[in-house]
């Protein structure tokens, strides 16, 4: 059973936090593109960007909240303090590093993105309740297409799951200051975008142009064919891709198949039970809905 999330309370944080209501979390998938918006947010004058990931959460906080949560008994964590005292502790030690970057930079802001932060999303937003959380999307056919790149060496339903799994973790979030931005819109739009999102944010500025304008001058980011990894996301995530506003199609009937065909060796080596689960009845049907395409064509 999924233990209950931990919850700071978020007045113990604005009296002892130094970066209460002034930290930044952009939570992404790899090849998402993230560090480009990170960049463009760090070139504002009064907020600082990590230059590279913290991995706060993931190689660290994670830990000692996982250790709260699981271990019961009056010798473990939860028995030795109260819950409010030993969050209010984890906070300000995730503060720490942040907040001695904005003091190196004279800034008044802290963001950061480090890509194992989405699995985390739950604890991030528990810990920093006045924090802003920037959910950044790419296609994920896409995402999952590069993330099969000889760099990650996932295999194609590794990739289409971590895909899967991240965006359905920042997308269940109940949080104050959550804000999605489909980076393809960013590119195509950088100054008006940028503004809006500045202005959500909080931060105030005289302008964006100059950052716009360097995120314009980085172009878009490439394609590539979307293949076996790509057309798992397209038939277990159709749901995650509609509401991002990404179109079906693009999928090769090759590219689909050899998607099907992983999917039932995997599952029958009880290795895709999670994406089976995401599939559910829905996938069923478009699989038979795709065989009877196939079968028409082919009459």
């Amino acid at each position: 059973m999924k233990p209950e999330p931990l919850a700071l309370d978020i007045e113990a944080a604005r009296g002892a936090s130094a970066l209460f209501d002034r930290a930044i979390f952009i939570l992404a998938t790899p090849e998402t593109g993230a560090e480009r918006l990170l960049r463009a947010l760090g070139s504002l004058p009064g907020v600082a960007a990590a230059p590279v990931p913290t991995h706060l959460f993931s190689q660290g906080i994670g830990r000692l909240l996982d250790h709260w949560r699981l271990d019961p008994g009056p010798a473990a964590l939860s028995g030795l303090a109260d819950a409010q005292d030993f969050l209010l502790a984890v906070r300000l030690l995730a503060d720490a590093p942040l907040a001695a970057l904005a003091e190196a930079q004279g800034a008044e802001w802290a963001v950061e993105y480090s890509p194992g932060h989405p699995a985390h999303a739950e604890e991030i937003a528990g810990l920093y309740p006045d924090a802003r959380l920037v959910h950044v999307v790419r296609d994920g056919r896409q995402v999952a297409a590069r993330l099969c790149s000889p760099v990650y060496k996932r295999a194609p339903r590794y990739a289409a799951r971590l895909w899967i799994d991240d965006q359905r973790a920042v997308s269940d979030l109940e949080h104050d200051h959550l804000f999605v931005v489909r980076i393809e819109d960013l590119l195509a739009e950088p100054e008006g975008l940028l503004e809006e999102l500045v202005k959500a944010l909080g931060i105030e500025v005289s302008s964006v142009a100059a950052a716009a304008e360097a995120l314009g001058r980085l172009g878009d980011l490439p394609d590539v064919r979307p293949g076996r990894a790509g057309a798992i996301v397209d038939t277990v995530a159709y749901d995650l891709l509609a509401r991002f506003d990404y179109p079906e199609g693009g999928i090769g009937a090759s590219s689909r198949a050899a998607a099907w065909a992983e999917m039932l060796a995997a599952s029958t080596a009880g290795v895709a039970g999670r994406l089976a689960t995401e599939t559910g009845p829905r996938a069923v049907g478009r699989a038979r809905s795709w065989i009877a395409e196939r079968r028409g064509g082919d009459g």
